[in-house]
């Protein structure tokens, strides 16, 4: 049961689905429209990696939300790019619509932006040179490399490189938002006199509320315009804790009403999970433990009671 579970809640089908008609709404953002004229999200995904949406939901997702420019950024993955160039199209006056990937690995995620080609994902253990081989590619191709989420990443491994390092291997930007988590200490690091650039991504893989977005100005509005102004590290970045409320509409799916109780108890098992490859045992073990006491509590209070019974049946038959 504890298997299916873990199995259930690790490959457990989109809790909802959406269509293009989802997103019939627009979240009326205010802002310095003479000062800038481009409001970027940098970080996002579809169904090519593990997003629950299809890129035309995820493009119409951020015209809903504001946003005039984005990029697609799924997992080591450029799979998506024959139907970005299709779309990008389609929403050329609405939207710039942008690749990206994200170079996923162990030690560090990193946003490759503007690659037209893939930029190759080395195998485990990652090396301090093949993190600099990717951000030396992406440059080649006029690109600019962003690290994603560094608190998250922290928490998860000891191996991420330092800002210091990634300052010195020439990472360009740091996302100091992400989701609704706003980076202070990677903030520190942001400046005008050679430090990294600030940017923000929504690390959107379903609809969500979104808390951060980066603006620039442009002589044009082409990827082209945007590429030129990202280069330089032209931007400005708001965070909104509260965040634009996302009023997407989705239809609960058959296939996890049906499994959302094996999910639930996948999802308690795999918190013991501390890394791909380990588990808490001490933890699983205190859980285990509270288990078997409580099942022999209930045992030894039902014998108690049954042999309490037993005597005072006893008692009552032989007056």
């Amino acid at each position: 049961m504890v298997t299916s579970g873990v199995l259930a809640e690790v490959y457990k089908p989109n809790r909802y689905l959406y269509d293009n008609n989802s997103f019939n709404w627009k979240y009326d953002l205010e802002y310095n429209s003479t000062k800038f004229n481009i409001v970027l999200d940098q970080h996002s995904h579809t169904n090519y990696s593990d997003g629950k949406m299809h890129l035309e939901q995820n493009i119409l997702w951020h015209i809903a939300h504001g946003f005039n420019a984005m990029f697609l950024t799924d997992h080591n993955t450029l799979a998506n790019a024959d139907e970005l160039q299709i779309l990008a199209q389609k929403y050329k006056e609405v939207i710039v619509v942008m690749q990206g990937m994200e170079w996923t690995t162990h030690r560090v995620h990193m946003n490759l932006l503007g690659i037209s080609t893939m930029v190759p994902i080395p195998e485990s253990p990652v090396t301090d040179e093949e993190i600099q081989a990717a951000i030396n590619a992406t440059h080649a191709q006029g690109g600019v490399v962003a690290v994603n989420h560094i608190p998250r990443t922290m928490e998860k491994t000891s191996e991420h490189p330092s800002r210091a390092e990634l300052l010195t291997w020439g990472v360009d930007y740091i996302e100091i938002v992400n989701k609704n988590v706003f980076d202070y200490e990677s903030e520190s690091w942001c400046n005008d006199t050679g430090g990294f650039g600030k940017i923000t991504g929504t690390d959107m893989h379903k609809p969500m509320n979104v808390h951060g977005r980066t603006f620039l100005k442009t002589a044009n509005f082409t990827k082209e315009g945007i590429m030129e102004q990202l280069v330089i590290k032209n931007t400005s970045t708001i965070y909104d804790e509260i965040g634009s409320i996302d009023q997407s509409v989705n239809t609960p799916t058959t296939g996890s009403r049906i499994l959302e109780p094996l999910i639930l108890l996948g999802r308690f098992f795999i918190n013991y999970q501390t890394t791909p490859s380990s588990m808490s045992w001490v933890g699983f073990g205190v859980f285990i433990g509270y288990l078997v006491g409580g099942y022999l509590i209930i045992e030894l209070t039902f014998f108690a009671v049954g042999k309490y019974k037993a005597k005072r049946k006893e008692k009552d038959e032989s007056l």
